[in-house]
């Protein structure tokens, strides 16, 4: 499977019973309260999971996972580098 907006928003809805529809790539998740800090652990570990990446404890913030974006941006520069 690869890691896209489609793939997040599918998992959110289908293990952390959230409503996507009006989500989208900058819509914050932890700091909007839609998903909380056990949603937060579940979400890290379908990304690296799904995307062959590893959080280093310095990477689990919200500049990395607090929306859809940033989870991608995060992704891609791990892939990158």
């Amino acid at each position: 499977m690869t890691l896209d907006t489609h793939a997040l928003k599918q998992f959110l809805e289908t293990n952390l019973g959230v409503e996507t529809a009006d989500i989208d790539r900058d819509t914050p998740l932890f700091s909007a309260g839609i998903i909380d800090s056990a949603g937060m652990v579940d979400l890290i570990v379908f990304v690296e999971s799904t995307a062959d990446v590893k959080f280093a404890p310095d990477d689990i913030t919200l500049d990395n996972l607090d929306s859809l974006g940033r989870i991608l941006d995060f992704v891609a520069a791990q892939h990158q580098g």
